[in-house]
């Protein structure tokens, strides 16, 4: 036991040096698990070294980092087509929930296209099972408010979101965690969670594919979040987006599936990868990658539609993995906007007048 002034002013150093310990944690954050997955408005620097960020036009939560240099008026444009395929998402929904109870002959093209594709991505159920029915239209209802939010936040400007073009600020030092991967910490971004990953580099496989197109990461206290696009969906991307692919002709579609369509427009990832945000949807509310019954992460339309399949008969809005799986929800909102003029039910474009 220490007494006297003596010992008052050693406590008094002992508790500010705990106090500036805490701070140094913060500020150099801890290895914390994370499952991944010009017109500007104002221009920013935070110090003298610091990059320079922008924003895309009137989506000024958004701040695009100095890698993106260049894309503002890109980024500017699918954010936009994202509001508009969200919007039209809210409106196809409604149509779902009117056409479900509707025995098939009785819908029309249109219908049978946007109940077609829910069901394969949430689902199948018979119109005359009103048991099944009912059950379809909870989940129908969870996914109109997540689409009616996520195009609220869009439109509102809600999103808190770093973008970074390239992977060079994510740095690892070759510290690893217990699973025997390498950690990352995101330069000049005290507040980011560090991420891991099995390659030193973060945007490859361990055995050196390029299979990542973009990550999500958050920030402590989810007061925002961090997207890093990888040089794979850099050179996936030619031009298309889902706007110029649903004016495309029907005989033109026809010979592509959904997953082609899809993989080849940037709006396609964003959908994906905002669905992830912790800051907008909250940590309980934002969607994961979610795995199939074997372990695989359910990605594209095969393991999708598998993963509806699997949980079809699922009643617990909780539990239902479709519902929390970003995937799932991106090609249902593409697909959705894509249906007025192809069914994409099972995957491939087929003319709607001919699906029975």
């Amino acid at each position: 036991m220490i007494f006297g002034p003596f010992g008052k002013a050693w406590l008094a150093i002992v508790s500010h040096l705990f106090f500036l310990a805490d701070v140094l944690s913060v500020v150099q954050g801890f290895p914390v698990e994370f499952n991944h997955s010009v017109a500007s408005v104002g221009v920013e620097k935070r110090n003298p070294t610091a990059a320079t960020w922008t924003s895309p036009g009137k989506f000024t939560g958004v701040r695009l980092h100095s890698s993106c240099a260049g894309k503002e008026s890109f980024f500017e444009d699918v954010l936009n087509n994202m509001v508009t395929v969200t919007g039209s998402a809210k409106t196809s929904i409604s149509t779902i929930e009117k056409a479900m109870s509707k025995d098939r002959k009785k819908m029309l093209p249109t219908e049978k296209s946007y109940v077609d594709l829910y069901q394969s991505l949430y689902g199948e159920f018979k119109p005359t099972d009103k048991t099944a029915v009912k059950n379809a239209k909870t989940k129908l209802k969870s996914l109109s408010s997540f689409v009616t939010k996520y195009n609220k936040g869009l439109s509102g400007n809600a999103f808190k979101l770093d973008v970074y073009c390239d992977h060079t600020q994510w740095v690892t030092d070759g510290t690893k965690n217990k699973a025997g991967d390498y950690w990352f910490k995101l330069t000049g971004e005290p507040l980011a969670i560090m991420t891991d990953n099995e390659n030193t580099d973060i945007c490859k496989e361990a055995n050196g594919d390029e299979d990542t197109l973009a990550f999500m990461t958050t920030s402590r206290g989810n007061v925002k979040d961090f997207m890093t696009v990888c040089p794979r969906a850099w050179n996936a991307w030619t031009g298309k987006t889902l706007i110029s692919q649903k004016q495309e002709t029907l005989k033109s579609l026809l010979t592509k599936s959904i997953d082609d369509v899809l993989d080849a427009t940037p709006e396609s990832l964003f959908l994906h990868e905002l669905s992830h945000t912790k800051s907008y949807f909250s940590a309980k509310g934002s969607l994961d990658d979610e795995d199939l019954n074997n372990g695989v992460s359910a990605y594209e339309w095969v393991a999708i539609n598998k993963l509806a399949k699997e949980d079809k008969d699922e009643t617990t809005i909780s539990k239902i993995r479709p519902l929390k799986n970003a995937d799932t929800l991106m090609y249902m909102v593409s697909g959705l906007y894509l249906s007025e003029k192809a069914n994409w039910g099972d995957g491939t474009c087929r003319d709607p007048k001919n699906v029975n």
